[in-house]
């Protein structure tokens, strides 16, 4: 959370109070405002046995469970496709997460990693 400077370990019935500023805080990060951002990393990865294409995918929880986001973004930064995977995809957007997805051609193991960005 940007700006929240740590206070704790909190001990129960001592100082420092639960005040309105930091649940606040914590409802943002619960219930996104409209315009925020959630950020993270992925991996996703699998092997395909057959001939022809196959799939793999994994699925991406949100820290938000109430607020519905507008659009996610994903690079490839930290490894691009490999083993004969295509660019990943995603789709199932929801106030729970969304899904990335990609596919690969006759017997090949496929990987990829990076980044997304969550937009509300």
């Amino acid at each position: 959370m940007g700006g929240y400077s740590r206070t704790g370990p909190f001990v129960n019935l001592s100082a420092p109070g639960i005040d309105y500023i930091f649940l606040n805080k914590v409802e943002a990060v619960l219930s996104r405002p409209s315009g925020d951002t959630e950020t993270g990393k992925y991996a996703c990865g699998g092997n395909w046995a057959g001939t022809g294409v196959g799939f793999f995918s994994i699925y991406i929880p949100s820290l938000s469970r109430s607020a519905t986001p507008t659009s996610v973004v994903i690079d490839t930064a930290d490894q691009a496709p490999s083993g004969g995977a295509a660019a990943p995809s995603t789709d199932r957007l929801s106030s729970s997460g969304f899904h990335i997805f990609s596919s690969m051609t006759n017997g090949n193991n496929g990987s990829m990693a990076g980044n997304y960005t969550i937009h509300y």
